[in-house]
């Protein structure tokens, strides 16, 4: 094996799974983001947990405002749906409802991206050629996408080269670095990861429209605890 398969095999599991989930459900199913909700309150519930891991709360409340106001100003939720839109332009055709192709392929990218295995997972891969959680994280992010696109959802399947960018960048980083995360910043990650999964239910729920794409830099700061 090389390093990052685990992140391929996650990618592409995303990628075709998808695309068979298309292909079998063809009929658009009202009332997604009705559909959306039991996501939102599982979702919503995973975020409290993974937050409860947190080893210094206010480390995470730290990490979480300086990484909201990078994010805010750099506006990386709009760069994420400038790719959905340019996605939707090149491999889309007209008939397709653009709106809901948005909304899917966001919310299922941020579940797929803000969680602490889309991190820790590409460093055991490499580090330790440990590919278990990846292939955890496989399951559960190909399930999700049945059930996105299931629900009407046809944008959810570009998660997978989200999936491919953002945890290939990781990869890298573990390549580069070629050092193990200790467990203070494998919680710290979960913890911050997990307050973003709570945004994520939220805007699933139709609660409040959090931009969580924008506070997605606050992941990286518990590797300034490796300074």
């Amino acid at each position: 094996m090389f390093p990052g398969i685990g992140t391929l095999i996650n990618g592409l599991g995303v990628l075709i799974v998808g695309i068979l989930a298309r292909l079998f459900f063809k009929k658009d199913i009202k009332n997604f983001e009705e559909n959306l909700l039991p996501l939102g309150l599982l979702v919503l519930a995973l975020g409290v947990r993974e937050s409860l891991k947190s080893p210094d709360f206010i480390f995470t409340l730290f990490a979480v405002i300086l990484g909201a106001l990078i994010g805010n100003y750099l506006r990386i939720e709009d760069q994420i749906k400038k790719f959905g839109d340019y996605l939707y332009k090149k491999f889309e055709n007209s008939d397709l409802d653009q709106g809901k192709f948005m909304d899917s392929y966001l919310s299922t990218t941020l579940i797929v991206i803000t969680g602490p295995l889309a991190i820790i997972g590409p460093f055991f891969d490499v580090v330790e050629s440990n590919l278990e959680l990846l292939l955890i994280k496989t399951a559960l992010d190909c399930f999700l996408v049945i059930f996105i696109t299931s629900s009407g959802g046809k944008g959810a399947v570009y998660s997978g080269i989200s999936i491919l960018a953002y945890q290939g960048f990781f990869t890298l980083c573990a390549v580069l670095i070629n050092t193990n995360i200790d467990q203070v910043i494998s919680d710290s990650i979960a913890g911050i990861g997990g307050v973003l999964l709570i945004g994520v239910g939220i805007n699933l729920l139709g609660l409040k429209k959090i931009p969580v794409g924008n506070y997605m830099l606050s992941l990286f700061i518990p590797f300034l605890l490796t300074l």
